[in-house]
């Protein structure tokens, strides 16, 4: 059984280290990230912007979206046994970020965690947040996870028993969302976001490629961003958003916690 995190945001909003930190974390999980699928410079694909004499890579247009899409099925068509992590896996990848010990326990791990998955709405009123279309989602990740306790047993994959698992896909890219048949796949959906002000404090100090030229972000970067963040917040469903000011380990930690609980509504599911 596959269960497929997409990471999302604003540019330097730290999604790629978020990706990048739960690829580590998760032994044999896959990675894709949608920066490896941008057109090269010469592309007749590309949108031009006059008055900046620019590409404007903050669009769709920008990328090889039918090369992602090959990379993420034959990704999906893997079936390899070391590619399955145990739920226990996950619980210990919690563990080593959170460093407080939470404990699997198959009747009460979905609603001890209490972290909204769309299907949940179980939250502190004091922990929800809410979007410019009215919807909820998940502000922080304040969660007491000390009362939860520990009787998981796992079967060794050997003879009648199966490995108590999921294999994990994570996507990663700032217009994920934006794409219909990723959005559809992700059974989790993070999307980082960022102040105008954050976002171009970290932005104007990093190189980039062709670099940007003077007045990228305030005519390109932001607008684009505002413009398809609107979008996902609209139609996407299940779009759980994490400010990305908060501490990289406490959005890491987040982010664990609500995987290890959809991980363990997928096998409710599987078992039933």
């Amino acid at each position: 059984m596959w269960l497929i995190v997409g990471v999302s945001g604003a540019t330097c909003s730290g999604k790629s280290t978020v990706a990048q930190s739960l690829h580590k974390q998760l032994p044999g999980s896959f990675l894709v990230c949608q920066d490896d699928f941008f057109l090269p410079v010469d592309s007749q694909q590309h949108t031009l912007i006059p008055a900046l004499n620019h590409i404007n890579w903050e669009i769709m247009t920008s990328l090889d979206m039918e090369k992602m899409h090959a990379v993420i099925e034959n990704c999906l068509f893997s079936d390899s046994a070391k590619t399955v992590l145990p739920i226990t896996s996950l619980v210990e990848a919690v563990n080593r970020v959170a460093g407080s010990p939470l404990h699997a326990e198959s009747d009460k791990i979905g609603t001890a965690l209490n972290i909204n998955t769309g299907c949940h709405r179980a939250i502190p009123e004091d922990m929800v947040q809410f979007k410019p279309d009215g919807t909820q989602s998940m502000a922080t990740c304040e969660i007491d996870t000390d009362n939860i306790s520990s009787k998981t047993k796992m079967a060794d994959g050997h003879g009648d028993k199966q490995i108590l698992g999921v294999r994990i896909l994570i996507i990663e890219g700032f217009l994920i969302f934006n794409d219909k048949k990723i959005a559809d796949l992700c059974h989790c959906k993070y999307f980082l976001t960022l102040t105008r002000e954050q976002c171009w404090a970290r932005r104007s100090v990093r190189p980039y490629d062709p670099p940007d030229v003077p007045g990228y972000f305030d005519q390109c970067i932001w607008p684009e961003y505002e413009k398809h963040r609107d979008e996902v917040f609209k139609q996407v469903p299940n779009v759980i958003v994490i400010d990305g000011n908060q501490n990289r380990t406490s959005v890491l930690k987040q982010v664990l916690l609500g995987i290890t609980q959809r991980a363990h509504e997928l096998l409710q599911l599987q078992k039933s």
